[in-house]
């Protein structure tokens, strides 16, 4: 439990910590509108626009938080410092750790927070404003490149060529193999999802494919004549094609309408539970999941990464006992912050580029810093 003096160090922590974050995300979202209004059209309105941003603050609050956590600790901190109640507090027995101790407590619960935005929040809304936006400005959900994107399950290979919404796909194209040869082939111009009978196909072609051995007798005589023809003739003359045309059929697809919203939104906007099913479906698919991994290890090792960057602030309070301003104190946390993701972001860039173990890599550069702290708190008197 907490005491006193726990609890007032934590609200001055607390205080300044959610100051720093409101400013920092009042920033980009401005920032965002900014950028956004260049794009107004149509139905894409000025109402909309701001509705976008809005959906998208939660997302700037769980990434901003590690960077706002250490500001607002040199900021609140630097304040009881320059007043001289930290020097009071280490007169009366209060140890660099003991104050480290008591404010983990409070930048726990701030974690805790910030964590079920990240993970429970900012993803619904990022998917919102995504769909808000793209409905709006009345484009296609953009997947693959311009010959549209393939999806293997088991022996069929499906590809689509353009999604125009999560519940509505065109020319789309079927093909079940069965040992190395082509059995069948489903194409139909449009796919529709329907709560009630899933994806259905409303009007397409069946095509069944059958190899027929040729007879004895003209297979020696066509084995005999070494020519192109000859050799085209029996090619030609072993597949049966079987046309049926259907209409209203349910089809049978590996993904469901909100897996092709999520493949539409950047992955580090997902939680760490959908980045987990979407790795399994890539890796299931036997396609590449190693930049969705690296989001994944990184978004698990950011309690690490917001823990390192806080307790970096401990030394750099207790390392100078003269008068420091706010905006030095602002000036060295931005530096900080800023330069940590960004060696961060190219270490994970890196080990994406040299097939390093990502998990490793993701943690490394916190855990080095975190050592680096201690070492500097215990050469402190």
């Amino acid at each position: 439990m907490m005491n006193l003096t726990e609890r007032y160090l934590g609200r001055i922590m607390f205080a300044y910590s959610v100051l720093v974050l409101f400013v920092l995300v009042s920033l980009i979202g401005f920032f965002e509108v900014i950028a956004q209004l260049g794009r107004v059209s149509g139905d894409y309105t000025y109402a909309k626009v701001l509705l976008t941003v809005l959906l998208k603050l939660p997302t700037y609050f769980y990434e901003l938080f590690p960077i706002a956590l250490l500001i607002g600790s040199l900021m609140g901190l630097g304040n009881l410092a320059n007043r001289g109640e930290l020097t009071i507090l280490r007169v009366t027995g209060w140890s660099i750790w003991r104050i480290l101790m008591a404010l983990s407590k409070t930048a726990l619960i701030m974690w805790l927070l910030v964590t079920l935005i990240g993970e429970f929040v900012a993803p619904k809304s990022e998917s919102l404003a995504q769909k808000i936006r793209v409905e709006a400005q009345n484009k296609n959900l953009s997947l693959g490149n311009a010959q549209g994107f393939w999806v293997k399950d088991g022996a069929r290979y499906i590809h689509i060529q353009r999604v125009i919404s999560e519940n509505e796909l065109h020319q789309v194209s079927v093909y079940t193999l069965k040992n190395g040869q082509l059995q069948s082939l489903q194409v139909s111009d449009k796919l529709l999802y329907k709560e009630a009978r899933g994806w259905t196909m409303p009007n397409g072609q069946t095509l069944a494919m059958q190899y027929v051995p040729l007879p004895a007798q003209l297979s020696q005589l066509l084995s005999q004549q070494q020519t192109a023809v000859s050799a085209g003739q029996l090619a030609i003359s072993r597949l049966q094609l079987n046309r049926q045309s259907v209409q209203q059929q349910p089809i049978a697809l590996p993904f469901m309408p909100e897996d092709l919203v999520k493949l539409d939104i950047d992955s580090r906007y997902l939680s760490l539970y959908d980045l987990h099913n979407y790795i399994q479906f890539l890796q299931q698919n036997e396609l590449d999941a190693s930049a969705y991994q690296a989001d994944f290890w990184r978004k698990l090792s950011m309690p690490v990464v917001a823990f390192a960057m806080w307790i970096l602030a401990f030394p750099l309070l207790f390392a100078s006992q003269r008068q420091v301003s706010i905006g030095q104190r602002i000036f060295f946390g931005v530096v900080i912050g800023l330069a940590f993701q960004l060696v961060n972001m190219l270490i994970s860039n890196a080990a994406l580029v040299y097939q390093l173990p990502i998990g490793g890599v993701a943690f490394a550069p916190a855990l080095l810093l975190i050592v680096f702290a201690f070492w500097w708190m215990r050469r402190l008197p």
